[in-house]
């Protein structure tokens, strides 16, 4: 569910921003007099515009810490103890890739080995830059990532020639699904496929009473199932790497009028366990309040008795304080935004 919710949240920037990027390259192009009207030519290309925006977006290219003398991680066996749903996102989305290159760049005369190489290279270099910059590097990434470039070829070939070339189109996309038919489970199966259990505010949003957000002075609710409070939750249960102290609040003062907050308050009192740090829980709590600037949690039962500093890394982490805080930054816009 968390990487859905980040792919639908990157995928909104992406469209506004692809939007404005590509007007700009249309512009560019009609002032060098080498596009004269918009025509149907335009769609491929915006669409890839924002597909590749968003695809920068998910690998996180531009927030790595790059470094040609720390550890470096990789694994080179593919698939074995793998989690089937990553691989299976990763293959989706590749598959735009594939085909959309035959589209906008049409003078290459595409065949399904340029789209191999170019797949391949691709992703190579995805996992190299990871590799470097603090990431992990996967050989089953780099796999499954040409893979789906190539199936979105092959679809764009049936697509292609669906008219004119009708059952050759259909036995192309029947061999192409019998392939995948037999290659996913095989994957399934020699990854580790356990099943997951709600982790930290999802495993309890049926028992959410209220959420609000606050801003200047002002207040107002969210509903749970919004944008803001599922960016919340997905951050709250990124938290491995912090100390996560647990420090009581006799005379913090909680609230201010110039941070952004957003407060949730259960039914009754729950108990939060969060996977991702084994030593951290929120147990007998009936609401959580979360300073967005400072990146500081509150919580307690009927009061705000304990708290913890999400800014305290451990020293591995320290040399990404900068990139951590920059993705935290991002649910205090959201905030934000709700108050402009």
């Amino acid at each position: 569910m968390n990487y859905i919710m980040w792919g639908l949240f990157y995928l909104e920037h992406a469209i506004v921003a692809g939007i404005f990027v590509y007007a700009i390259f249309f512009i560019v192009m009609y002032a060098a007099k080498k596009r004269k009207k918009i025509s149907g030519k335009c769609v491929p290309e915006l669409l890839f515009c924002i597909y590749a925006i968003l695809l920068i977006k998910i690998v996180g290219i531009f927030s790595l810490h790059f470094s040609l003398t720390g550890a470096m991680n990789y694994n080179i066996v593919p698939f074995v103890g793998s989690s089937f749903v990553p691989v299976l996102l990763n293959f989706v989305l590749f598959v735009p890739y594939g085909f959309l290159l035959p589209l906008v760049f049409v003078s290459y005369r595409w065949d399904w080995k340029k789209i191999l190489c170019v797949g391949a290279l691709t992703s190579l270099g995805i996992e190299l830059l990871q590799m470097v910059g603090g990431r992990y590097a996967e050989i089953d990434d780099f796999l499954i990532n040409t893979s789906g470039a190539l199936t979105g070829y092959i679809l764009y070939v049936c697509l292609r020639d669906f008219r004119g070339k009708r059952k050759k189109a259909l036995r192309t996309f029947l061999a192409l699904a019998a392939v995948l038919a037999a290659c996913f489970p095989g994957i399934y199966i020699a990854g580790d496929n356990e099943e997951e259990r709600p982790d930290g505010f999802v495993a309890v949003e049926k028992n959410i009473s209220e959420v609000r957000i606050y801003f200047n002075g002002k207040s107002q609710a969210v509903e749970a199932e919004s944008e803001v409070y599922h960016m919340f939750s997905i951050q709250m249960s990124n938290c491995g790497g912090h100390l996560l102290e647990t420090k009581s609040n006799p005379d913090r003062e909680v609230m201010n009028d110039t941070d952004c907050f957003i407060e949730v308050v259960f039914t009754q009192a729950q108990d939060i366990s969060f996977e991702n740090a084994e030593n951290f829980s929120i147990s007998d709590v009936d609401r959580v309040i979360y300073n967005c600037n400072e990146n500081i949690l509150y919580w307690g039962n009927s009061n705000y008795e304990y708290y913890v500093d999400f800014m305290e890394l451990d020293g591995e982490l320290e040399d990404y304080r900068a990139d951590i805080s920059a993705e935290y930054q991002e649910l205090q816009k959201m905030v934000l935004h709700y108050f402009e």
